[in-house]
């Protein structure tokens, strides 16, 4: 439900604000089409990355489950396969992907805009959730996060999930 919400409706509705670059008549031009590319490729991300914590929760002993106060961002396992062998955060790769394709569909300044705003919120916000899997998971986390890069990058030695 936030993905859509986030990921689709905000950028649509954004769109709506001013005026789309490059469109011809009522749809995008051809450059515009461009931008379903990186649309595309980031939905794909973020499912790709959400099947891994799909296969997490399945393996969680729901019986021992807990609300904790002091990791209510952070889930109760931490996924270091997948997606998450290359990156901490491939949901949050795949948001920004997403974001991107719909500001190049749309030729929107506005989504532009937005998109800015996200990346300002997931720089400021993924700070303190990887304080939170730091306590939480301790050397485990250390580990991880050592070797893998936080958004993209050259993965270095580490665990192999």
């Amino acid at each position: 439900m936030i993905y859509g919400t986030v990921d689709v409706a905000v950028p649509v509705a954004l769109s709506f604000l001013g005026r789309h670059h490059g469109w011809e008549g009522h749809g995008p031009g051809p450059l515009n089409l461009v931008g379903l590319v990186p649309l595309v490729a980031g939905a794909a991300l973020i499912l790709w990355a959400g099947a891994g914590h799909i296969r997490a929760w399945r393996d969680l002993d729901w019986l021992v489950l807990k609300v904790d106060p002091d990791h209510l961002l952070t889930p109760d396992y931490l996924v270091v396969d997948g997606l998450y062998r290359y990156s901490r955060n491939p949901l949050y790769v795949g948001d920004t992907t997403m974001w991107l394709g719909w500001a190049v569909t749309f030729g929107s300044v506005p989504v532009v805009a937005g998109l800015g705003v996200l990346l300002a919120g997931l720089q400021v916000g993924v700070r303190f959730e990887e304080r939170g899997l730091a306590r939480q998971f301790g050397s485990q986390w250390t580990e991880y996060a050592r070797a893998t890069p936080r958004f993209i990058g050259v993965r270095r030695d580490g665990p192999r999930g």
